[in-house]
């Protein structure tokens, strides 16, 4: 009897010490790549509607531990829903803003023609690495960050 409790107690032992399966640790890959993230992205003097062919100023805060190939602005009027490039920007348009230690580019979007009296526009801004990692202000983590719609009015 003195036996059998002395191998239950070694056997708990040995098991206890062992390894358990990390299926992340086993399936993952370290590349070293990193996102680039988005601080803020907001309409500078925002107004309730815009009309047709106004500019609406906005600012884009982002860094990046990578290189930033490009910055990307989305536009869509949301009674067609089809999202189109409206413009691209390189890394070396943006300027660094020491109040928030961010990277800083301003935009300025022209408001186009549109389809009926009172349309809504969704803005979408895109930063694209490098490494092929992209950000965007719908997908961010960041609340401050999140998308940007206009009413036009006509």
């Amino acid at each position: 009897m003195k036996n059998t409790v002395l191998f239950l107690v070694m056997a708990f032992l040995f098991v206890s010490c062992m390894e358990e399966d990390n299926w992340l640790k086993d399936n993952m890959k370290e590349t070293g790549n990193s996102y680039p993230n988005i601080s803020d992205f907001e309409i500078i003097d925002k107004k309730d509607e815009y009309q047709e062919g106004e500019t609406v100023q906005m600012d884009l805060l982002f860094w990046s531990e990578d290189p930033v190939k490009e910055i990307v602005l989305k536009d869509s009027v949301v009674s067609q829903s089809s999202q189109q490039v409206y413009g691209k920007w390189g890394y070396e348009e943006a300027s660094f803003s020491e109040a928030s230690q961010t990277d800083s580019l301003r935009i300025a979007y022209t408001i186009p023609t549109v389809p009926n009296d009172t349309t809504e526009i969704n803005l979408e801004v895109q930063v694209v690495n490098e490494n092929g990692l992209t950000m965007n202000n719908v997908d961010t983590d960041n609340f401050a960050a999140g998308p940007i719609d206009i009413t036009v009015i006509k």
